[in-house]
């Protein structure tokens, strides 16, 4: 039989259990009575937060998209590069020269890379093009249309949510809701709205027959994908902001009320991003130059947010 003196040091114990995500720390939380509020201990939390910027710097690659409008044409010429950074500080760049899979004039919009999987796109008229590019194959694919339905005086509008990948059916999807609009009296027609998924597979769109939230905006950093689950940033009906949460195998959602554990006072900006595999909404305030961290332990469960100590960042001047 193990005595007190057999026991792990905690600061050892401190080590292990920080590298864990939310989710996991929570389940380990019933093995020991001292580990059922770890995430209370100011000890723990300030080792957790330093392994979780060791992970990130170390197990992940910054992908950045940027482009350009050169004003000193007549015509609008965009530059679109993808670079890929890696290293400790990020001192790794690789850049990416995006393959002309469109005719049209218009640029294209990085979304994603999901396992080397270049997702981008471009808006062409009401509808939106969509193409796949693999920069170790240099294998390309253009995604076939939406499914569209002629509408008497209204316009069709596509919002695609998010690119991934379907871990389980080896499988790439991407998720879109498609919408119209009254091309006189700009009015939304909710009957004819639909949400589509594709399959890569199959290489065809098919209708969902249900009804989710709508992401909260066109920007890219209201959207996260982690092992097989796309998550979004919206609103209710009810003007309460949720977390929706897709699976791609299985094709269901889940909704989690969100909790940005944020003051009251200023404008954040707000980003939705994964760190160290957890759901994470991070708030940075112009104001004071001040960041807000908030994980999510359990998808569904608006009480498992856990929020991280404040970060403060000096000698930064906002414009």
């Amino acid at each position: 039989m193990a005595t007190h003196s057999d026991e792990i040091p905690k600061d050892l114990v401190f080590k292990i259990l920080a590298k864990l995500p939310v989710k996991s720390l929570k389940q380990f939380s019933c093995v020991h009575k001292s580990w059922l509020n770890l995430l209370e201990n100011s000890d723990f939390k300030s080792i957790y937060y330093e392994n979780l910027k060791s992970k990130t710097a170390y197990s992940l690659s910054l992908f950045l998209w940027r482009y350009f409008d050169d004003k000193r044409s007549d015509g609008r010429i965009y530059e679109n590069d993808v670079h890929l950074f890696s290293g400790e500080r990020y001192e790794n760049m690789v850049t990416l020269v995006l393959p002309s899979l469109f005719e049209e004039i218009d640029f294209d919009r990085v979304l994603d890379c999901v396992n080397g999987i270049i997702y981008h796109y471009k808006t062409a008229g009401l509808n939106v093009k969509i193409g796949l590019w693999n920069p170790k194959t240099d294998k390309r694919k253009i995604i076939p249309p939406s499914i569209i339905t002629n509408e008497s005086d209204f316009d069709p509008e596509v919002r695609i949510h998010r690119f991934g990948y379907d871990n389980v059916n080896d499988d790439y999807k991407v998720i879109q809701y498609v919408y119209y609009i009254h091309h006189e009296f700009d009015t939304y027609a909710s009957a004819l709205a639909n949400w589509q998924i594709y399959s890569l597979k199959s290489n065809c769109w098919k209708k969902l027959d249900f009804e989710m939230t709508q992401k909260e905006a066109t920007h890219e950093s209201y959207v996260a994908y982690l092992n097989g689950v796309c998550h979004w940033w919206g609103w209710e009906d009810d003007e309460k902001e949720v977390l929706v949460s897709f699976n791609l195998s299985i094709e269901p959602f889940r909704t989690t009320l969100i909790d940005w554990g944020q003051s009251d006072t200023g404008h954040p900006t707000r980003t939705l991003v994964m760190l160290n595999e957890s759901i994470t909404l991070i708030s940075s305030f112009d104001e004071n130059s001040r960041i807000e961290i908030s994980i999510l332990g359990e998808v569904g469960v608006e009480e498992s947010w856990v929020k991280l100590d404040p970060l403060q960042i000096c000698g930064i001047q906002w414009e």
